[in-house]
């Protein structure tokens, strides 16, 4: 569980303070209150240093303005929003020349806008110090270790003109495609391209295209100002200006709905972008790696994916394997997880027996490497491998199918599809034993439709079943989206036992 952020409340208003510490601690904050501004410098001074800090501006003895001076001498990277009664104007400018993250009056108005306007704020702040961590942390890295300490995407022949041609093009600004099934590696690969470009020093950002409504996908990417919408307290900041002159990774480029299909293709064609509720364009230096595990050119002939941005996004695309064919590989990869989740969750090292290993090499692995890293973490937990074995003994049995690719053209058993209504009647052939299709042949066409229908209908089963009716998890497995599984199991008639 990611621990609480640890906010700090400097305030000589004890009833705003009880008030603002419930607010914040019902949000899932961490929060300590401080009533003057000397208790909390002397705090500051002996090394607790909270995340954020919500400064009062007007209190007795040492105000808001002269709190923030001393915060900036004693720890120059401390995040600061300062809280208000009213908006002076000299005192917002000196604020925000002090370096205050924000300026933001204080909330207590009947309809939340003022709660509202706060949250956002401290959201913000805590993004941007987040992405500022990332950069020192980049920047650390790069400094004590030239060479670059590289993450392990294995060794094989199928991964060779991958990384070949990560190599050729990571110091380019170029827009990289990636593709491949969930759990292939995609992200870690985008994040070695960012590593070893130019911009390595700078922010890489992901976003999950999938993982938002799209009501508020366009907000994540391009920010927003203050009003623009419904619960709009404050202007926000969008990943793309997060990202400046750094990185920023598309994932699930195909879950973009349309109308951002046709923005995000402006975006690349102009290196601007627009807020929502503005008129002001944005210049950004941002390079775009997109990455997808749907089948791009199905949908642009379906009219879901816009031909245009397909081209814009696929300058550069490279195909990452499934784990099964890279079964050599798996022994390293064991490996490599196991020394590094060792080390993290401080157990003793594992070292896995040829016959886990024999069936670690065996198993057809639909989750990629992903499902075989948290498999090795949970060995590095237990520290048993006869739970592993039992383990990969019952998906075994319960996943009996073929590859995602290879069930496309899995051929239909002759058992499963329907018969054909002759009435007690033969058929009509002709010389050559062939049906000439008289009004009691064979529909051929219902036959297919009914046969595909029953092989969609068990595969979303299983799907359902093994992810226990979480239909989110069933229509990644199956490399469909949530909505296109959604009318499927209403086109094959299934329904969740459990009701929802």
């Amino acid at each position: 569980m990611t621990p609480a952020a640890r906010l700090a409340v400097v305030d000589d208003d004890q009833d705003f303070t009880e008030y603002l510490q419930t607010l914040l601690k019902t949000r899932g904050y961490a929060v300590e209150v401080f009533h003057s501004g000397e208790a909390f410098i002397e705090r500051l001074e002996s090394g607790a240093v909270p995340q954020l800090i919500l400064l009062d501006v007007m209190m007795p003895d040492l105000d808001g303005i002269e709190t923030l001076r001393a915060i900036r001498q004693a720890q120059p990277s401390a995040q600061v929003i300062m809280l208000s009664g009213t908006q002076t104007p000299a005192t917002i400018v000196e604020a925000v020349r002090l370096g205050a993250a924000d300026y933001v009056l204080k909330p207590g108005d009947p309809d939340g806008v003022g709660e509202a306007a706060l949250e956002s704020a401290i959201r913000n702040a805590l993004e941007r110090q987040s992405l500022s961590a990332e950069v020192a942390r980049l920047g650390a890295q790069i400094a004590d270790d030239p060479e670059g300490t590289q993450p392990y995407w294995g060794n094989g022949p199928s991964m060779a003109p991958v990384m070949e041609m990560v190599d050729r093009v990571a110091d380019s600004d170029v827009t990289v495609l990636l593709r491949g099934e969930s759990g292939v590696g995609k992200e870690v690969i985008a994040r070695e391209l960012h590593r070893r470009s130019g911009r390595r020093t700078k922010p890489f950002v992901k976003v999950n295209c999938a993982a938002l409504p799209a009501d508020l996908l366009e907000s994540e990417l391009f920010g927003h100002e203050k009003g623009s919408f419904t619960g709009a307290g404050a202007t926000r900041i969008g990943k793309f200006e997060f990202a400046q002159h750094g990185t920023i990774m598309l994932d699930e480029i195909s879950e973009l709905p349309a109308a951002l299909q046709a923005k995000l293709l402006h975006v690349l064609q102009d290196g601007q972008i627009t807020k929502l509720g503005s008129n002001r364009p944005i210049d950004v230096n941002v390079r775009v790696v997109a990455a997808t595990n749907q089948h791009l050119e199905s949908m642009m002939r379906a009219g879901t994916f816009r031909e245009d941005l397909y081209y814009r996004i696929q300058v550069i695309e490279l195909r990452l394997p499934p784990l099964r064919d890279r079964r050599e590989e798996i022994p390293a990869f064991v490996e490599f997880f196991l020394i590094k989740y060792a080390a993290a969750y401080r157990r003793p090292p594992v070292k896995p027996s040829d016959a886990l290993l024999g069936e670690l090499i065996e198993y057809p692995w639909p989750g990629n490497i992903r499902e075989l890293e948290n498999m090795m973490k949970r060995l590095v937990v237990l520290q048993d491998e006869h739970f592993i074995l039992a383990e990969l003994a019952r998906l075994s049995h319960e996943d009996r199918y073929l590859p995602p690719a290879a069930q496309q053209y899995a051929p239909v058993p002759a058992a499963s599809l329907p018969q054909a209504q002759t009435n007690g009647v033969e058929p009509d052939t002709d010389d050559d034993g062939i049906d000439t299709g008289d009004e009691d042949g064979v529909d051929l066409q219902a036959l297919v439709k009914g046969a595909v229908l029953r092989l969609e209908r068990d595969a979303i089963e299983q799907a359902l079943i093994r992810f226990r009716w979480n239909r989110r998890k069933a229509a990644s497995h199956l490399r469909v989206s949530y909505k296109t599984l959604l009318n499927k199991m209403k086109e094959c008639g299934i329904t969740d036992p459990n009701g929802a």
